[in-house]
């Protein structure tokens, strides 16, 4: 599967998101540190030690919930940090499905 594959040395993160999804609802870059999606998910990319790493924020609807921002990570992969907010945003069935 694609999404298991590492991101190349040298690959920008817009190169990483347009590799995992060719639906509608694509991860975007956002600048050169950060992918959006369409449903409010971010990732953002940072530097440690000359190694890059990932986090995965959720979106919030401050209308709903009190828990404040809500992030996942560090990843040492973008598509790791894909991988489980499709995990975290499949519907119902399909998690009950996989389990």
């Amino acid at each position: 599967m694609k999404a298991d594959l590492p991101v190349p040395a040298g690959a920008t993160i817009a190169d990483a998101a347009h590799a995992t999804d060719d639906s509608q609802c694509k991860w975007r870059a956002s600048g050169d540190f950060a992918l959006v999606h369409p449903s409010g998910w971010t990732i953002a990319r940072y530097s440690v030690h000359d190694q890059w790493h990932y986090l995965l924020w959720e979106p919030i609807d401050r209308c709903t919930t009190t828990r404040g921002n809500q992030f996942y990570g560090p990843f040492d992969n973008v598509r790791d940090a894909m991988r489980l907010q499709r995990e975290l945003t499949a519907h119902p069935q399909q998690q009950e499905m996989a389990a």
